[in-house]
């Protein structure tokens, strides 16, 4: 780890020491101070969005000299974890652009894989273009939006429709990749799709948390991309590389949650400091003098604590797979990395909820009004922790233990 994340305080705060000597803390107190009101207006970040890519957030990982910060894998969940800590949308829709520079970082030699580092280059962002094929089938893998790409020889680009539910973060994105077969050689192919005509997102996500991550319905109606966007497909995997190429996903989503907490934790006190009276059957004249006020903060601080350790532990686990990525030691930091993302999201979704609730206890009924909007901390981890359930990890947690069961290695685990 480098001397950019060795400061730290005992006292929790928004915004870590890191992403001030980034540049960030007044983008991401920015964020913070408007995010209640987002969330009652239901107004989407755009500009919010808009200034994070301008300050190199979805870049961070790009060598300095590529046009980004250079910081390693763990230090960018640092960072990621203040904007959730600010406003969770906001990190959330970062989630699949961030997950296709890694890929990118270690496969850049590939010409689609260079694509997607120059885009990040210039500070735009890259949603995904893939759709499960059916949820009602045991291990739907992902299929194509555009599963053909047709070529239009009157205009020399290739030509294509689809749609995509689900869409998380695709409506801030400035460019778009998929896989499709592509007609003239029936090869399956790569490509890198900009915004532009043909391309629209609704707003149509109907969840009860993370309302704001742009997660409706993608839509490419007959869009147009040139021939030198179309790209082979990866080779395949050799037999002694790690399967397990997705955990990236869950250890950012638990890395949000974790933001979340400690935002209950600062919202916490702030409570207590605006409560302007106490319970007749309290013990002191003021809600800021009430010894069981005091631990009931002191608790939820605790905790929050404990699930952002929880959270570092999986950061580090998936720091140290990548650092092996290549060498002998791939397999087994891989398959640690993938456990200890299970491990932490076991215990952050059963912990983060409830301190997400001890938040209502400490105000009472000052702060169940929707002008604070403080429910949408648990509606926020509800959601967020709904990605690929529990349950399952619990299950293959037990099984590993018991018997050395290997975790699948799908993207939906």
């Amino acid at each position: 780890m480098t001397e950019r994340t060795q400061h730290t305080s005992s006292n929790p705060r928004l915004v870590s020491p890191l992403s001030a000597t980034l540049g960030f803390s007044q983008v991401i107190d920015d964020i913070a101070a408007t995010a209640a009101e987002r969330e009652r207006d239901h107004r989407l970040p755009h500009e919010e969005i808009a200034k994070l890519k301008a300050l190199g957030f979805g870049a961070l990982r790009l060598p300095s000299d590529a046009g980004g910060h250079g910081v390693s894998l763990r230090e960018l969940f640092v960072v990621a974890r203040d904007i959730a800590a600010a406003d969770s949308n906001i990190a959330h829709a970062f989630r699949n652009h961030l997950w296709q520079v890694e890929a990118a970082l270690k496969r850049r030699e590939h010409p689609f894989h260079a694509r997607v580092l120059e885009l990040t280059a210039q500070k735009k962002t890259i949603g995904l273009g893939f759709v499960e094929s059916d949820v009602r089938a045991a291990g739907a893998r992902p299929t194509k939006v555009l599963t053909r790409l047709e070529w239009d020889a009157s205009r020399d680009v290739y030509v294509g429709s689809g749609e995509k539910p689900y869409a998380t973060g695709n409506l801030y994105n400035d460019a778009f990749t998929g896989v499709a077969v592509e007609s003239r050689a029936g090869r399956t192919v790569q490509y890198v799709l900009e915004r532009g005509a043909g391309v629209s997102n609704d707003d149509d996500w109907q969840g009860f948390g993370q309302r704001l991550t742009g997660s409706g319905t993608a839509r490419f109606h007959d869009v147009t991309v040139p021939p030198a966007h179309v790209y082979p497909a990866d080779p395949p995997k050799s037999d002694e590389a790690a399967p397990w190429g997705f955990t990236f996903h869950q250890v950012y989503l638990t890395n949000c949650i974790a933001g979340i907490a400690r935002r209950v934790a600062l919202d916490g006190a702030g409570v207590l400091r605006a409560r302007g009276r106490n319970f007749y059957h309290g013990e002191a004249a003021h809600p800021t003098d009430e010894p069981v006020l005091h631990a009931l903060l002191g608790r939820i601080r605790a905790y929050a604590a404990s699930v952002e350790a929880i959270a570092d532990r999986a950061a580090d686990a998936l720091q140290r797979a990548w650092d092996a990525y290549g060498t002998r030691d791939e397999y087994e930091a891989t398959l640690a990395a993938t456990l200890a993302a299970s491990e932490a999201k076991v215990v952050i979704d059963d912990l983060a909820p409830q301190i997400a609730s001890w938040l209502i206890d400490l105000g009472s009924g000052s702060v169940v009004s929707r002008i604070g909007a403080l429910d949408r901390h648990w509606r926020n981890i509800k959601v967020i922790a709904s990605h690929n359930p529990r349950l399952y990890k619990e299950r293959l947690l037990g099984q590993n233990l018991l018997s050395g069961q290997l975790p699948p290695t799908g993207a939906f685990f």
